[in-house]
């Protein structure tokens, strides 16, 4: 069963479903920014595709990351934003028509896009769809979202997760960390005189605590 609520934002703009010639139009009276430890990226359901995007037809709660001190492997992790909305709309009524998920920059970038994702594909025995973000202006974000129907029966879950992924080496590090990680070894083994094993050419000879091992 899905689970609601993955994210609750206080005080979220009401939606305001209404008609529109030609399709399905949701306004948004006031999108609420949402508070994180990153820049909010705004997201949005848009009619038409990811290469040619249309109106909004349902604003989505910005995507934001979680404040606080960075854990585990803090250096290396890719920080993800997530965005939860309930949206008045059926998903049978999202896909009856060609719709895209599009994130943005910011609120004062708006026209910068950085990841996007056509709104299709195989709707899974409970009813939900996963669909891929891909990136956008070489923002180096991609992402996924999770669409499900809401539990009144009238409505849709949208849940959006965005990470940035770009610029990070094949092991998921940052370049910049692994420079400074990079630094850091040669330093410590310049302190301890360079490697503590020895090599089989340095092992010749060497006393071992008996009789020397003789040269071939």
């Amino acid at each position: 069963m899905h689970r609601r609520g993955l994210l609750t934002f206080a005080g979220a703009g009401a939606l305001v479903l209404t008609s529109a010639i030609g399709g399905l139009t949701v306004n948004a009276q006031d999108a609420t920014p949402a508070t994180g430890g990153m820049q909010a990226h705004p997201v949005h359901i848009h009619s038409g595709n990811c290469d040619e995007l249309g109106e909004v037809v349902a604003p989505l709660t910005d995507l934001t990351a979680p404040e606080g001190d960075r854990v585990g492997q803090r250096n290396r992790a890719a920080q993800g934003a997530t965005s939860f909305t309930n949206v008045p709309l059926t998903l049978d009524a999202i896909l009856a028509g060609d719709h895209a998920i599009n994130a943005h920059l910011s609120a004062d970038q708006i026209d910068v896009y950085i990841a996007c994702g056509e709104i299709g594909g195989v709707v899974a025995p409970d009813g939900s769809l996963t669909i891929g973000l891909g990136e956008q202006s070489n923002s180096g974000y991609t992402g996924i979202a999770y669409l499900a129907p809401g539990a009144d029966g009238a409505s849709t879950d949208v849940t959006v997760f965005l990470a940035e992924t770009g610029g990070r080496n094949r092991d998921g590090a940052n370049a910049d960390t692994t420079s400074t990680d990079n630094e850091t070894a040669t330093a410590d083994q310049t302190a301890t005189g360079g490697d503590s094993m020895a090599t089989p050419d340095t092992m010749t000879g060497m006393d071992m605590g008996g009789e020397s091992t003789p040269n071939p």
